[in-house]
């Protein structure tokens, strides 16, 4: 299983807005408005509830009119959002931070209940929320519109995605929507911009501020605790294709969370991966990754470090004579990484300092 994702460009067929028009249909509301008071994001869903999903918590805490930009335009709120629906691979833990559980995840991988990995479970509650995509992660990310207006939402959330413009323009006949934002290449945003986001479109963004600034510190203290972090070069790699690594770039998640312990990213290897989310290197050129720490996250797949240790050059690499390697191999700590959220990363940061420590030196 590849945990490589990417924005599948799906043409918005003809059907598509027939689809829509069905299924909002027995709407009588002749004055364009969102049936949660939102404005400029298309007509409103149909009254009547799905059995099929439980009903969401609510944002009652938040203020609103709320609104939020991103790389399509601005989404605006004018209520609470009682059934909010997420579409990015991780957004569901930024909503659940605030207190709502979604009607509607995706699942990305893992195999826990509701698509919620457990430092997510007490935040989830008793919530039952329907899994779009169970079963069927492929890597690329499909939105099936029949689905989402069944449900018949009133927020849907796609921060963690490739969505374009094109299916933004039709999830937001469905419901507001609310994309990444264009400061950041697709699956690049750094989890404090998810949670703020999230924060402002839930009428909360003072909340919002308050949970980045509770992780920073945690960071922050972990990389005081930590001197040794400082300046050491390092690189990130997983491993999806025979024959190469996949070495992580500046902006995916998982490398932030390095270079926020005080780590660096070297240049080269930067410019290697540049706005993607990384880069393949071929087991010839495997020398690249030789740096001062060299972690590999493959706690996704049993069996992956023997494949690594039987790379051709592997045992020629300095920082493997050196002992600076890290595998993270436990895959609720490894997941806790790649998830890279505001509710995962204080269990990564228990999990990986002590390990990072033992490995470069610290106090952990």
């Amino acid at each position: 299983m590849s945990l490589r994702v990417a924005g599948r460009r799906l043409a918005v067929v003809l059907t598509v807005p027939l689809l829509l028009l069905a299924a909002c249909g027995g709407d009588d509301n002749d004055d364009g408005a969102n049936g949660n008071g939102a404005s400029g994001n298309g007509d409103s869903a149909a009254t009547d509830e799905p059995d099929d999903a439980d009903d969401g918590a609510d944002a009652g805490s938040g203020e609103f009119p709320a609104s939020v930009d991103h790389r399509y335009g601005t989404t605006e709120l004018t209520e609470a959002p009682e059934r909010v629906v997420t579409l990015g691979f991780s957004d569901q833990d930024a909503v659940l931070a605030f207190g709502v559980a979604p009607i509607a995840v995706t699942d990305w991988y893992g195999d826990h209940p509701h698509a919620t990995w457990p430092w997510a479970q007490d935040e989830l509650g008793d919530a039952e929320p329907v899994v779009l995509n169970e079963g069927a992660f492929t890597g690329m990310q499909d939105f099936d519109y029949e689905t989402l207006a069944e449900l018949e939402p009133d927020l849907i959330i796609g921060l963690y995605t490739g969505m374009t413009q094109e299916e933004y323009d039709t999830l937001s006949v469905i419901a507001p929507t609310v994309a990444s934002s264009p400061d950041y290449p697709e699956y690049g945003m750094p989890w404090q911009e998810t949670t703020r986001m999230v924060g402002r479109i839930l009428g909360q963004g003072d909340r919002a501020e308050e949970l980045i600034a509770e992780v920073d510190r945690q960071f922050a203290d972990a990389a005081a605790a930590n001197p040794a972090f400082a300046g050491v070069e390092m690189a990130v790699a997983e491993l999806f294709e025979p024959g190469s690594s996949f070495v992580r770039s500046a902006t995916d998640p998982r490398t932030v969370f390095m270079t926020q312990l005080g780590f660096v990213l070297p240049d080269d290897l930067a410019a290697l991966a540049g706005d993607l989310d990384g880069a393949p290197v071929s087991d010839e050129l495997m020398t690249q990754l030789d740096r001062d720490l060299l972690v590999w996250n493959i706690g996704h797949e049993p069996g992956l470090r023997e494949q690594v240790e039987a790379k051709p050059l592997y045992d020629q690499l300095q920082v493997v004579q050196d002992d600076g390697v890290l595998f993270i191999e436990d895959p609720l700590v490894s997941g806790a990484l790649t998830w890279s959220t505001v509710l995962s990363l204080p269990y990564a940061l228990e999990q990986l300092v002590p390990q990072l420590a033992e490995t470069v030196g610290g106090a952990a």
